[in-house]
């Protein structure tokens, strides 16, 4: 919501929690009921995931049993929170995490309380890439930052010439499975080095 900026490249994150969400029922039934957790609501990322994620969700018969939200992804609060959750819905069936952070943190204790459910997060960082790969989940949503930092400069240069550009411009979501993973992560490692 800046004020006079000229473009805006990056994640449509309503787009991102309609795909974690699709992601999330393709692994479901109609009538399951899931879980939505992660960052404050105040931030406008994590909000515009959620409200992408209900709508899929929505759209696919799965029950929200619940939406928790917290301030801190200290590991703490996401063990309180969760077991919390799965004593009051032991009948979930998966969870959508606003991001990584939050996701690796709910796997944890998922695997703790011995609950084997699909988790979805939403940043594609490498310790989610190696989970998948390993096969402790099954898949993920991962935004795009190399690209949006390319586009970036590619815009850059376009206004810098006086060359008008859009308004919005979409870096993507990935889905990433046990089939991509691996390549993923080989780019990211490659990137980083």
């Amino acid at each position: 919501p800046w004020q006079n900026k000229t473009s805006y490249i990056g994640t449509d994150n309503v787009e991102l929690g309609k795909k974690a969400g699709s992601l999330l029922a393709s692994q479901l039934q109609p009538g399951n009921k899931v879980a939505i957790i992660g960052g404050h609501l105040s931030v406008s990322v994590f909000r515009e995931r959620i409200n992408g994620a209900k709508m899929a969700l929505k759209d696919a018969g799965i029950i929200i049993a619940e939406e928790t939200v917290w301030n801190s992804d200290d590991a703490d609060t996401v063990k309180k929170e969760m077991t919390k959750l799965l004593r009051e819905h032991p009948d979930i069936k998966g969870v959508f995490a606003t991001h990584d952070i939050s996701a690796l943190l709910v796997i944890k204790v998922l695997k703790e309380q011995g609950v084997t459910i699909p988790v979805i997060g939403a940043d594609g960082i490498p310790d989610m890439l190696n989970l998948i790969k390993n096969g402790t989940i099954s898949s993920t949503v991962a935004q795009n930052p190399y690209d949006m930092g390319y586009l970036s400069v590619e815009t850059a240069l376009k206004v810098t010439k006086g060359e008008s550009v859009e308004k919005f411009i979409d870096a993507g979501v990935d889905i990433i499975i046990k089939g991509n993973a691996e390549e993923r992560l080989d780019f990211l490692n490659g990137i980083l080095k």
